[in-house]
């Protein structure tokens, strides 16, 4: 048997009267907007701040054989694994067209 108990004061609600309004927050307000304009620096990039975690994240938006997410606890670490992935992609990309490109030509 299922009861419901009437308890006096659950949570916001009480029976009978209004639903009290619950206050909107946004967190990390400096995180966030470094992530923003990170994001809108990089533009191959997507960049976000996890309010839970307390990471930011860069999801790489252009083609890559896997997907590529870095995180990292600042702004400046999260910029330098940018910066060796955009690296060791132009090289990875580099090398394949240069090997093919030698292939035919001998």
């Amino acid at each position: 048997m299922i009861r419901r108990c009437l308890a006096a004061a659950r949570g916001r609600h009480r029976d009978g009267q209004a639903a009290a309004p619950v206050p909107y927050y946004t967190w990390d307000h400096e995180a966030r907007a470094e992530a923003a304009m990170l994001q809108i620096t990089w533009p191959g990039w997507a960049v976000l701040y996890g309010t839970g975690s307390r990471l930011f994240h860069a999801i790489a938006t252009w083609p890559t054989p896997e997907p590529l997410l870095l995180c990292d606890r600042t702004i400046d670490g999260l910029k330098a694994q940018m910066r060796e992935a955009e690296m060791t992609s132009l090289l990875q990309r580099w090398a394949l067209t240069s090997t093919s490109a030698t292939i035919g030509h001998f």
